[in-house]
């Protein structure tokens, strides 16, 4: 796991191997299916903002072993869909300083689809995946856009506001109807490999993870601890 968080560009490279390594060697992938899952706990409940990193690079890694028949490609999909599940009953709630740790439950999640999007889109998972489209689209509509004036807000190239979250799910649900997730700076896997790879004969059960409630107070602290892709506003 320390390869995948600390050189994240290599990603997609160690997704084949993995994927190759285990349709050869099963018991490998459980053992790597489960260590990744024990390190997205241990991000998900860390109180240092580094693991916030770590939690979004470990969960495209994830998705990226669904598409390489390693995991479970409907336990991903469940995962992906309780983070943005878990963004939407804080909005509910309502409680101080919900919204920064609601935005980046719910980033961890659709940040990764450009790594898997065009494979899950078409796969045994096309319903779950316009699915959490959907309930993305439900917590878009719930946030505030912004939360903060200090932050969260810069100006775009024809003068007017715009919110970092919304322009990300603008791009994603562009890709969504066009069909096209190619994106020039993800190394792309070996055709050679893919056959072999999107079979799921040896994928693996990833099983629930746990995704921590904390307590916050105000909406300073929640910035501090879940800082998401905070802008500074031009004036």
């Amino acid at each position: 796991m320390e390869c995948v968080t600390e050189l994240p560009v290599k990603t997609p490279v160690y997704a084949a191997l993995a994927g190759l390594v285990n349709s050869k060697a099963s018991e490998f992938g459980a053992a790597l299916v489960d260590a990744a899952r024990q390190a997205l706990e241990e991000t998900l409940n860390g109180e240092d903002v580094t693991q916030r990193t770590r939690a979004r690079v470990l969960t495209r890694f994830l998705v990226l072993l669904s598409t390489v028949g390693v995991v479970q490609r409907r336990d991903v999909m469940a995962y992906l869909g309780s983070l943005v599940q878990a963004s939407t009953a804080l909005a509910r709630s309502g409680v101080a300083g919900w919204q920064p740790r609601a935005d980046w439950l719910a980033y961890v999640a659709l940040s990764a689809l450009p790594w898997g999007g065009e494979f899950l889109s078409k796969s045994e998972c096309a319903n779950e995946f316009e699915e959490l489209f959907d309930a993305a689209d439900a917590y878009a509509k719930k946030r505030s856009t912004n939360p903060d004036a200090g932050a969260h807000i810069m100006n775009s190239t024809d003068g007017s506001d715009t919110d970092w979250f919304l322009d990300m799910c603008a791009r994603l649900g562009a890709a969504r109807t066009d069909g096209s997730w190619h994106i020039a700076s993800i190394p792309a896997i070996d055709d050679q490999f893919m056959e072999e790879l999107s079979s799921t004969a040896n994928a693996h059960a990833l099983g629930s993870v746990t995704i921590p409630e904390t307590d916050i107070t105000n909406q300073a602290e929640s910035a501090a601890r879940y800082p998401g892709r905070s802008m500074l506003r031009c004036v």
